[in-house]
């Protein structure tokens, strides 16, 4: 009988990138270029080691496995490295043994690797998932794994700010750092925000798609075309990379390549076509790994070198986010005016979710959702038109995911929800349900106070979208924030809030005082109408001011615009002190105090939407805080787009007033 493996199913806890953050609690450790495995030893003493992304990958380094000095069952999280000359981690020279299933003595003298045991998820019969950092590395030291053969723990420290030991990593030419609460748990296949990662240098994980051959002694290969994938399944096209290869590597790729060939183009938004000349096609299954500067105003690769194949990597985990997600959808080739365009969903699963009687399981956007009283009326119909149900509500989270998910993912989220229809009251509710599935990314929040809330849902998938409309969670108010440091605003929010007395022209003539005012500053930014009665303004931030910044930033450009119409404008704080009028209201920049998401329904009648402007629909005699609904604003979206989406993660800092 095989002996059993005590956490054969772990996967190991992620790092969220982002800035060194700040403040105490965190203990920093520097982040090492190699292969990230976890390091089992069963009942019977036999080791495993298994990659990031589940495979077994033992049999590649026996010279680990021999170094190996107990027979206890254990779990460690660490890195399998390659050291250079320097003693540095060398992923180039990983690669020499990365590919090698049986890897022949001469090979493992050649290429020595070593594992870098930097956390400790099980020992014996004790699991430490549920106990703090600080505690699991206490553990890790009481093992002695330092001692073993090829075996080392890096070190961690706690004294040194990390902003200060990423200078460290840069003097000593390493990858960057890797920043963790120490009061963190730890959260098997996780993406943490308790975790965060820096790099002096960026990488990315791409797909490869097509390549070129190339001329005279390149003849073997010119460039490879890279992509990621979308949350619909689609293959997105990043750009193309052409140096940073050894002759060898040439060789072995075009030997794989060739094996992969395909008639037709595998990029789901297109390549240009300047880039797709001579292209040879292959089947998206091949994973490397690119070094480069920057990104282009659209969203690819700009000073791209190749660093090599990752094997360890499936395909289908090589994912858009970060700044590549933020990016508009034109980017990538999809043309935001094509109407009917899957993006989220495909047309069976919206067949398929129309199949369903009052409850049951609706398999889309990669998970199976449960779903109950989908016939509930939700939202009363307006002006004789037909309700809006808890399934249109379901649809609409589907179908409008590519244009809202950029402004919630990263961010914790507030929602307003109203199981019984927006007739009857409603709840917030900020805290996440407790029967929330596994898959929903959660974020703890570190400085809540006892008794208050401490995990959020952070929404950064279309399921998650789909889950939230199931609980009717109506309004989506997200943070103005983004994780890892909640601290640092990336908008300043401009809120026109109208009075009983005032009029939607009142509103929209003190918009264009902003749009003035704004447009003399040099700040970019962009309206929105509520869904309800008023008119909001979104002023995109680079992190590094604080709330307190942003709020008396707005502040004064608010009171600078009310002094121009002091006739419309109250300051009162309390509503029955306003005398009806508006209030300008610059409250709103304050941690954990939000605004309504742009394309959220909000409780009215026909299931009103907040829809982001352009700053010349302010003249629009036929505009309306209300006049689009879950049922026409995709049909705007497909002919517009999205006015605001520019702006989404510019940087931009606000001018001196």
């Amino acid at each position: 009988m095989p002996a059993r493996r005590p956490d054969a199913a772990l996967r190991p806890m992620l790092a969220t990138p982002g800035r060194p953050p700040t403040g105490p609690g965190w203990a920093v450790e520097f982040k090492w270029d190699g292969v990230r495995a976890l390091l089992d030893v069963d009942t019977d003493g036999g080791v495993h080691l298994t990659s990031r992304n589940g495979n077994d990958v033992t049999l590649g380094y026996p010279d680990l496995v021999a170094g190996v000095a107990t027979d206890r069952p254990l779990v460690l999280d660490g890195e399998i490295v390659a050291l250079d000359e320097a003693g540095r981690p060398d992923f180039g020279l990983l690669q020499n043994r990365m590919h090698v299933r049986r890897p022949p003595a001469a090979l493992q003298a050649q290429v020595p690797v070593q594992f870098y045991a930097f956390d400790v998820l099980r020992v014996g019969e004790r699991s430490l998932l549920r106990e703090t950092y600080d505690d699991r590395r206490a553990a890790l030291d009481d093992l002695g794994v330092a001692g073993w053969p090829r075996f080392a723990v890096p070190p961690s420290t706690t004294e040194v700010p990390p902003t200060q030991m990423l200078d460290v990593a840069r003097e000593h030419g390493l990858e960057g750092i890797v920043a963790k609460r120490r009061t963190s748990r730890y959260e098997p296949g996780r993406r943490a925000a308790s975790w965060v990662k820096t790099a002096l240098f960026t990488t990315r994980e791409v797909v490869l798609g097509g390549w070129t051959p190339g001329q005279g002694r390149r003849g073997a290969l010119g460039s490879l075309l890279l992509g990621a994938y979308d949350e619909a399944g689609g293959l997105h096209y990043l750009g193309n990379v052409g140096t940073g290869f050894t002759e060898a590597a040439l060789r072995t790729l075009r030997g794989k390549l060739e094996e992969l060939q395909r008639d037709d183009d595998p990029f789901a938004s297109g390549v240009p076509r300047e880039h797709a000349r001579g292209v040879r096609w292959v089947e998206p299954r091949l994973v490397g790994e690119v070094e480069y500067r920057t990104l282009t105003h659209d969203a690819r690769l700009r000073h791209s070198v190749w660093r090599g194949l990752r094997p360890d990597r499936d395909p289908r985990e090589v994912v858009l986010d970060g700044a590549f997600a933020r990016a508009p959808l034109a980017s990538y080739g999809v043309p935001v005016a094509a109407p009917d365009t899957p993006r989220t969903v495909t047309p069976d699963e919206l067949v398929a979710l129309d199949a369903l009687r009052r409850k049951g399981v609706w398999d889309a956007a990669g998970r199976e959702i449960a779903l109950t009283n989908l016939d509930k009326v939700i939202f009363p119909g307006r002006d004789g038109g037909p309700p809006v149900t808890k399934r249109d509500l379901v649809r609409y989270h589907a179908r409008v995911a590519p244009h809202l998910l950029p402004y919630l993912q990263g961010r914790p989220v507030n929602m307003q929800r109203f199981p019984d229809g927006v007739t009857k009251q409603g709840f917030w509710q900020k805290e996440i349900p407790v029967h929330a599935p596994d898959w929903v990314t959660r974020w703890r929040y570190p400085d809540a106070d006892p008794g208050d809330v401490q995990d959020y849902v952070v929404v950064d998938s279309a399921a998650t979208l789909i889950w939230l409309a199931n609980l009717a969670a109506v309004e989506l108010h997200p943070w103005t924030s983004r994780l890892p440091d909640v601290h640092r605003p990336t908008w300043a929010l401009i809120d026109i809030d109208p009075g009983p007395r005032t009029a939607f022209d009142d509103v929209l003539a003190v918009a264009r005082l902003y749009r003035a005012a704004l447009d003399h500053l040099g700040v970019a930014a962009a309206p929105k109408v509520t869904g309800k009665r008023g008119v909001q303004i979104w002023v995109p931030v680079t992190p590094g001011p604080t709330f307190a910044d942003t709020r008396g930033w707005v502040e004064k450009v608010s009171k600078a615009v009310g002094r121009m119409v002091p006739e419309l404008i109250s300051w009162e704080w309390h509503t029955d002190r306003r005398g009806g009028r508006m209030r300008l209201d610059y409250t709103q920049n304050v941690i954990n105090k939000t605004l309504v998401a742009p394309f959220s329904a909000r409780p009215a009648p026909g299931a009103p939407v907040s829809m982001t402007l352009t700053w010349d629909e302010l003249d629009d005699p036929d505009l309306r805080p209300d006049r689009w609904t879950v049922a026409t604003a995709l049909d705007r979206l497909d002919v517009v787009g999205d006015p605001m989406l520019p702006l989404v993660g510019r940087a931009q800092t606000l001018p001196t007033l």
